[in-house]
């Protein structure tokens, strides 16, 4: 269940319309108020049982997982049109922590099989629909909000994926400072300065590498420091 389901559920069950729901929950998340403690505060107040509102951040794991895992090519026009979508204005735009939450699950996909079948432009778009859904959740649910953003890691996170939201939460701050981290050698860089999300050198070195070069660099087979860095991984 993504948080789109679960606020979808509090509309059904509540009888308010899908929007109302969602900006109040925005409202309560804004305070400090996690995302699954709000739906559960929205449903004590109209006398709903709360356990029924429940979502699963390894289950959410697992899922894209299995996606960015099924075919090379598909992974790598995923990767793009979010690489294109987090650099977006207005409604288009990727939220940065559910970008590096993606950022976080290609480091963990060290292998695909290239090609084996040939999606349709729709199947494409239907997963890269899902893994928006399961990114933008997954951020939703592992960290700490606040009206000014990612705060920290939620108290609930499961052990297994605290280096994850840490990772979020340390990249969302660096870019709210106007860092960047980039996508390829992991340097820190002024944001002014990059470009395709990476920093120029990295960009300059593979400007003339074909596509599937350049996607093993950025996240493929070859990458290094791609997603967490070794010193990340070592703090609190």
């Amino acid at each position: 269940m993504t948080a789109r389901d679960l606020l979808q559920r509090l509309a059904n069950d509540t009888g308010i319309p899908y929007q109302t729901i969602a900006r109040k929950v925005n409202r309560m998340m804004a305070k400090g108020m996690g995302l699954l403690d709000s739906v559960k505060n929205i449903a004590k107040e109209h006398g709903i049982k709360e356990t029924k509102y429940r979502i699963d951040a390894t289950k959410i794991v697992r899922e894209t997982e299995k996606i960015l895992r099924e075919d090379y090519t598909q992974t790598l026009m995923i990767s793009a049109v979010l690489g294109q979508m987090v650099e977006a204005r207005g409604r288009e735009r990727l939220p940065p922590p559910a970008f590096f939450a993606f950022i976080e699950m290609l480091s963990r996909i060290p292998d695909a099989p290239r090609d084996t079948k040939s999606e349709s432009s729709t199947e494409i778009e239907d997963r890269t629909t899902r893994i928006i859904e399961l990114m933008t959740t997954l951020v939703s649910v592992l960290c700490e909000w606040s009206e000014k953003g990612v705060a920290g890691v939620a108290d609930d996170c499961p052990e297994s994926l605290r280096d994850m939201a840490k990772a979020v939460f340390r990249k969302t701050k660096l870019l709210q400072g106007g860092l960047w981290t980039c996508i390829s050698c992991g340097d820190i860089v002024d944001v002014k300065e990059i470009i395709a999300l990476m920093c120029t050198k990295c960009d300059s070195s593979i400007s003339r590498s074909d596509i599937h070069q350049r996607f093993d660099q950025m996240a493929g087979r070859d990458r290094t420091g791609y997603g967490r860095t070794f010193s990340e991984e070592r703090d609190d």
